[in-house]
């Protein structure tokens, strides 16, 4: 017999858990992506940084979950079990719509737990008070849905089109997730005390330096923009430069 997941475990991936990290970066895929987005990135962080990836419901070892469709549904949940684990300084970082998550659940973390990350890192998403650029998908049907998001991303397996299956498993996931960024809506609160790091691709048609740019609002700290070779999804083929970037980020917090 399987034995249940804590909830701990249910929401964070310890891909390489360290004996006393200094740091815990807390890692937030794109939509419909999960923990696999983040492949390899422990082999290149440091044995003082301890990655935890994010699970979240509808994917993965939580497949049988429904995904979420609320951002502040989702991150009071995340922050409800993260928080009395963070027994240290940690740092977000977070792709695309991870990006707006890893946001979100910096400030429910700092407003409901009193529990500031020392470094935010956002990738390939437009500042959270901006307004959307593109049609409103999520309610389209599913081939249309599709055929959307792969138009403006380039980035829908073929096998989530051919086969039956595969569409039934990802396509639920994909439409929560996209429901999650339609949905959105900002609410104004004091900026971040921790310095924001904004990633981007320079052939990225959807976000760049300037929708980029405006991420410096929310911090109270250094705010610093890095392109990156690449489109939508730079962070896969830019992964180690990516990582080692992050890392002279995170260095400067844990030694200030």
């Amino acid at each position: 017999m399987t034995t249940p997941l804590s909830d701990f475990d249910r929401w964070v991936l310890r891909p390489a858990p360290r004996t006393a990290p200094l740091l815990r970066l807390i890692c937030v895929p794109y939509a419909g992506g999960g923990t696999a987005a983040f492949q390899g990135w422990s082999d290149l962080l440091p044995d003082t940084v301890e990655p935890w990836f994010l699970r979240l419901p509808g994917r993965e070892a939580r497949f049988r979950e429904e995904p979420r469709t609320d951002v502040p549904v989702l991150v009071k949940e995340a922050a409800s079990v993260l928080a009395p684990a963070l027994d240290g300084p940690y740092a977000l970082f977070g792709h695309s719509l991870g990006a707006l998550i890893a946001f979100e659940l910096a400030r429910e973390l700092r407003r409901s737990h009193g529990k500031d990350p020392v470094h935010l890192a956002v990738s390939a998403r437009s500042a959270p008070h901006l307004p959307l650029r593109h049609a409103v998908v999520h309610r389209l049907p599913d081939d249309l849905l599709l055929e959307a998001l792969d138009q403006r991303f380039n980035a829908i397996p073929p096998a989530v089109r051919d086969d039956p299956q595969m569409r039934a498993l990802y396509l639920p996931v994909l439409r929560a997730d996209v429901t999650l960024l339609e949905t959105y809506v900002h609410s104004p609160a004091p900026p971040l005390p921790c310095s924001i790091t904004a990633y981007g691709g320079r052939d990225d048609p959807e976000f760049g330096p300037g929708e980029l740019d405006g991420w410096q609002r929310h911090t109270a700290s250094a705010f610093r923009l890095r392109m990156f070779a690449g489109g939508h999804f730079f962070l896969n083929p830019c992964r180690a430069e990516l990582v080692t970037d992050l890392m002279g980020d995170l260095y400067a917090a844990m030694i200030p």
